[in-house]
């Protein structure tokens, strides 16, 4: 009787301890799992921040690509851990923090934009002077204050350098994707959100999912021992 009382304690206590360490468990994955989706930029919420936004930059009639991999984020290069093009697409601009503006995008791929001057990385300067004009356009309105503007989700965006009664600007304005909502995933009518190869964002949701994986190994270990 003894012996069976004394396994008895023996089952309960490894119930009682297994217990408590799968709760453990729990509010450790529930903590990786909000640390996952939080951006490693501090922000101002809790909340996962990832906004898109569609953009195209004109100097005149000529159309400026940002498709090299000079200007695209990837796991091995990360421009700004917050604002990006990436995957090949120019299309598209992502934040991942609050507080970032469309002027530490450009600063980020060698570029300067002021409210009066959009300078490319080979130093080349559009400056707004005589009848040409520096002009952000957001879904169909002028922007005056360029340097504070801050993207936000599903914006329609164009940065133009020309004459401001230049006829092609309602154009280019039209030609704008709406690519941004399908990598948002409000628009599935559009299509399969695009596969994201995030970089930082990726590599930290990486890092929480391996340190998962070793704990429930570690876990599998010590019950195995009991």
């Amino acid at each position: 009787m003894n012996k069976i009382t004394s396994s008895l304690r023996q089952t309960n206590v490894k119930a009682l301890l297994a217990g408590l360490f799968t709760f453990l468990l729990g509010a450790y994955a529930l903590g990786t799992l909000r640390s996952s989706t939080t951006h490693p930029i501090a922000t101002s919420t809790d909340t996962e921040v990832h906004v898109h936004s569609d953009v195209r930059v004109y100097v005149g009639d000529i159309r400026l690509r940002f498709t090299d991999p000079r200007y695209q984020s990837n796991p091995e290069l990360t421009h700004h851990a917050s604002l990006h093009f990436h995957d090949g697409n120019d299309e598209v601009i992502h934040r991942h923090a609050d507080g970032v503006t469309l002027t530490d995008f450009f600063d980020s791929i060698g570029m300067k934009l002021t409210n009066d001057c959009f300078t490319e990385d080979t130093g080349t300067q559009h400056c707004s002077k005589g009848t040409n004009s520096l002009l952000l356009i957001v879904n169909g309105e002028r922007v005056t204050n360029i340097t504070d503007y801050i993207i936000n989700e599903e914006d329609r965006i164009l940065l133009y350098y020309g004459d401001p009664a230049d006829s092609n600007i309602q154009k280019y304005v039209g030609e704008i994707t709406e690519m941004a909502c399908m990598y948002s995933g409000t628009c599935p009518e559009k299509g399969v959100p695009p596969t994201e190869s995030c970089g930082l964002t990726c590599e930290v949701a990486d890092l929480a999912k391996t340190e998962s994986q070793g704990i429930i190994q570690a876990l599998k270990g010590w019950m195995a021992w009991w």
